[in-house]
């Protein structure tokens, strides 16, 4: 719950700071959340589970949301930070390619999905 509380926080922050990223960011939000419902309408009976979180890494100090797919088989988890310096970095544990904007930051996520077989 704390790590969810940073994460409303840190992007509220960034809302004021930099309201052209804040609403990249808000892109990038609807977008993840349409690209599940899609790959769940598509591939339902594959995808037992998913989960899409906001998080913070208390470590970098930045908001991560976390994508989860799941099946009784395997499971694939993606994370995508919001970089403080503004952009986003889709990989796990911080690591991964950068973005600048939610439409490259989606083009990568989607890419992700596709090559670990879920898309």
């Amino acid at each position: 719950m704390a790590n969810s509380a940073l994460h409303a926080i840190a992007i509220d922050e960034l809302r004021l700071t930099n309201p052209t990223f804040h609403q990249e960011y808000c892109i990038l939000v609807e977008g993840i959340s349409n690209l599940i419902f899609r790959l769940a309408k598509k591939h339902g009976e594959y995808i037992t589970y998913s989960t899409f979180t906001e998080s913070y890494d208390r470590a970098s100090k930045e908001p991560i949301l976390q994508i989860v797919l799941g099946s009784h088989k395997n499971e694939f988890y993606l994370h995508i930070y919001i970089s403080k310096d503004g952009g986003f970095i889709v990989g796990k544990n911080g690591v991964g390619s950068r973005a600048q904007t939610a439409v490259q930051a989606l083009a990568l996520i989607e890419e992700a999905i596709e090559h670990a077989g879920w898309l």
